[in-house]
């Protein structure tokens, strides 16, 4: 222990006498931990959180898993049928609870009402996930059946905000889509599960309908539930898969090709919210930044040994052992990788903060805790541990196999690095290189493949557009004149607004992912449900198409006269016509759509054409649609859409008056304009590609550091035999062109095991990252000519000085 304080001290006074280098070192370390910390915050608030519950581990989440080639097919909801029959003929699963997380109500009040996003769960599902309320109770049996189901749980966000932490709430009445409800408790503030954020819970209520055959097409239901006592996930994967099979078997209308698998609940919510191949991207980033770093400061250390070659060769003739002198290296990159952990985690707090701001863009992200808290804490002491080994090792065992009688005989003058010495700084030099040439061409390739995603053509206009949800509730809007009215009204008033040059209300707005329904063409061979061809659904007004700037190819749009009691007609787009009608002219055809709960309508006439609209703003894929009349089908939920002359945004406030003078009790559900929309639906790609990116430039540059540290920390050992060459006849150009060669030698090396080695990235992003394009060859060319040109400059630099040396005094140099 005596020793080790001595090697402290020791350390300590080479670094005050030498504080350039151990800035520079203790920045580059701390630079490189700043960027680990700060992603593995983000592991931890995403991947490391336990969900809420006693012994969350042991709590399993069935889903479904599609017959169709979709993004996360293996986690899709179970029908209320299915649910009902899953749990009365299982032998593995304890007690099952069932959740609908995607339910909205609106919540009157003072100053507005307002929507607010509500799961509707079974009644024992508290229970099940073993939680207690902060305040009052969760719910009771029997409160799942019709007329007792008036009862209502707040979160403890919507308790703080709207209710002003009111703790005498509990026994209050509330009134939820026109009807009073009873707060029943309050969950406390930790009570959230990833990607799942209600702000209110009422109970499931299953009616006669929800349990008949056809309501199996309705897939809404997550199913939770804990293993019998030793029973395994084995198991249960084994039963709920023979469940399906069964189901699949009696119901193949709606079940054939659907199955069902099972996961921990901690895994579920991990898969689902569907950000752990990104973060396992980002952390290999950051690890190569880190290593990249390690190696410039494991080059400045053997520089530095080999400097000191002397000084440890008196210290080994006097005495000292090899152990020693390697655990006082050891001891000095100790230091130095403390200092920069503690640099780093001082530059993580900014970090987190920057990541906090940057991941709000949706309520499931900003929800997610991103801190640094003790998983983050204890990440930064072990790679800081795992950096002052990688730092200081290799120089420590070079610094205690030196020769010291050579060493002691040789007194420096025309001593250069030896071989073993000049191959060691080449082997961290193009390891730099190619490390930083990889980061770069796959975080090109993210990069583009996000830019062209949030630049491609959308197929509408979706600027100057302002938009609000509103859904109709059944309690005031019971008939289809009553919600024709409404629209109509509305609609108009709207459009007599000042800057207003269009109005029209769509079941969906474009690229936002509509429910599909499926179809049948008047002539053609009538096929199963699960090999029926399908098409996006649009129910729309008659000015929409203006409205959205959707182009329209062939035929008319909708017309006042298309309305109830006239016959029914429908516009499809480009792609339905081009998949389903092929070589067939679309207008004057007629379709029959299945809508609701297994009924279908009558046939339809196609009367026009438009153009295709991506499907989802973050997919590239043309999908068939078609487009119904509203008047024709007054749908119950819709988005109002104003196009104004200039920023819509300020229509807000009119347009809630508007809606308040007609139905003071009706809300407006996110009013936005329509770009706000498309950014609000991201899931953080575009702020993941801009980090790695920002990684991949701090990667090359620490890059060109190393590179020019060690060829000028190469040229100046060589002083003296570059004065012997200049002596002998040597020119200027003679000496710069031997630096330029050695230096671009390295650059080449790592830049073709560089390029070797991200050859496979876009084969692996396509598994990785779904409906992304990575095909861009360019980079393959574009980023080795960078990094080439990059590394070429920093060695100019000291090829530069070294041929602008004094003869004599490169002659005397020691």
């Amino acid at each position: 222990m005596n020793g080790f304080v001595q090697d402290i001290r020791y350390a300590l006074r080479q670094m005050r006498k030498n504080p350039g280098f151990t800035a520079v070192a203790v920045l580059t370390l701390a630079l490189g931990v700043a960027v680990n910390a700060t992603i593995f915050s983000l592991v931890s608030g995403f991947l490391l959180q336990r969900p809420p519950g006693q012994d969350p581990e042991h709590v399993v989440v069935i889903s479904s898993i599609s017959p169709e080639d979709v993004f996360h097919r293996d986690a899709f909801r179970v029908s209320a049928p299915n649910y009902l029959a899953w749990r009365d003929a299982n032998h593995v699963f304890g007690e099952m609870s069932a959740a609908d997380q995607d339910r909205s109500v609106s919540l009157a009040g003072n100053p507005q009402p307002e929507v607010l996003h509500a799961a509707a769960v079974s009644p024992n599902y508290f229970d099940l996930l073993k939680v207690s309320p902060g305040l009052g109770r969760t719910f009771a049996s029997g409160e799942d059946q019709a007329g007792h189901d008036h009862v209502v749980i707040l979160s403890h966000e919507l308790w703080e905000h709207r209710f002003g932490s009111d703790r005498s709430i509990v026994g209050h009445t509330v009134r939820l889509n026109r009807e009073n409800y009873d707060v029943i408790g309050v969950m406390p503030a930790s009570f959230r599960m990833m990607g799942f954020t209600p702000q209110l819970w009422v109970p499931l209520v299953l009616s006669p309908s929800d349990q008949s055959a056809v309501a199996r097409r309705d897939r809404s239901l997550l199913l939770f539930s804990r293993l019998q006592p030793g029973k395994t996930l084995d198991q249960a994967q084994a039963e709920i898969a023979t469940l399906a099979r069964r189901t699949e078997s009696d119901f193949p209308e709606t079940e054939k090709g659907w199955g069902a698998t099972v996961r921990t609940l901690p895994d579920f919510l991990i898969y689902d919210f569907g950000l752990r191949t990104a973060l396992a991207v980002m952390m290999t980033a950051v690890g190569f930044v880190l290593l990249i770093a390690c190696a410039n400061v494991a080059g400045m250390l053997l520089a530095r040994a080999v400097a000191r070659k002397k000084e440890v060769s008196v210290r080994i003739s006097l005495g000292a052992t090899s152990m020693r002198i390697v655990r006082q290296a050891l001891v000095e990159g100790l230091l130095f990788a403390l200092l920069g952990g503690g640099g780093g985690l001082l530059f993580a707090v900014w970090g987190v903060r920057f990541a906090r701001a940057q991941l709000s863009l949706n309520e499931a992200l900003s929800a997610v805790p991103i801190r640094l808290d003790w998983n983050v804490v204890l990440f930064v002491m072990a790679i800081s541990l795992a950096s002052a080994v990688m730092c200081s090792l290799v120089p420590a065992l070079r610094a205690s196999a030196i020769d010291v009688n050579t060493t002691l005989k040789d007194e420096g003058r025309g001593a250069s690095a030896g071989r073993s010495q000049s191959r060691l700084r080449a082997v961290l030099v193009t390891g730099e290189i190619s490390l930083a040439l990889f980061l770069l061409v796959g975080s090109g390739m993210l990069v583009l493949a996000v830019f062209l995603l949030e630049h491609q053509n959308l197929g509408f206009q979706p600027e100057n557009i302002l938009t609000a949800g509103i859904r109709l509730d059944g309690a005031r809007y019971t008939q289809a004149d009553q919600r024709v009215s409404f629209v109509q009204d509305v609609l108009t008033r709207v459009q007599h607004l000042p800057g207003v040059n269009a109005v029209a209300a769509a079941s969906d707005l474009p690229s936002t992912g509509p429910d599909s329904v499926t179809l049948r063409i008047q002539g053609q061979t009538e096929l199963t449900l699960n090999r029926k061809p399908s098409a996006l659904d649009f129910v729309v007004t008659a000015d929409y198409f203006r409205t959205a700037g959707i182009p329209l190819l062939r035929g008319r749009t909708f017309i006042a006269t298309d309305k109830a009691g006239a016959p029914h007609v429908v516009l499809v787009n480009q792609e339905f016509a081009h998949r389903y009608l092929a070589n067939q002219d679309p207008l004057g055809k007629q379709i029959r759509l299945d809508v609701g709960a297994g009924t279908t309508t009558e046939w339809n006439q196609i009367v026009g054409v438009v153009g295709n609209v991506k499907s989802y703003s973050e997919e590239t894929r043309d999908d068939p649609e078609v487009y119904e009349a509203f008047l024709q089908r007054p749908v119950s939920s819709f988005s109002i859409m104003i196009r104004a002359s200039s920023d819509p945004n300020g229509l807000a406030s009119p347009l809630r008056n508007i809606v308040s003078q007609r139905d003071a009790e009706l809300p407006l559900a996110r009013v936005m304009s329509m770009p706000a929309v498309i950014d609000h639906q991201r899931g953080g790609d575009a702020f993941f590609a801009r980090v790695l990116s920002a990684f991949s430039v701090l990667a090359l540059l620490l890059s060109a550091v190393g590179t020019y540290g060690l060829i000028a920390y190469s040229v100046n050992r060589r002083l003296h035999e570059i004065g012997i060459r200049m002596a002998l006849g040597a020119e200027s150009s003679d000496i710069r062109r031997l630096i330029l060669w050695e230096g671009t030698r390295m650059a080449a090396i790592g830049i073709v095991i560089g390029f070797i080695l991200a050859l496979p990235l876009p084969r692996i992003f396509d598994a990785m990252f779904y409906g992304l394009q990575f095909r861009e060859p360019r980079l393959y060319l574009f980023v080795p000519l960078l990094i080439f040109g990059v590394a070429a400059l920093a060695t100019y630099i000291p090829a530069r000085r070294a041929s602008r040396v004094d003869l004599m005094v490169a002659l005397r140099y020691e």
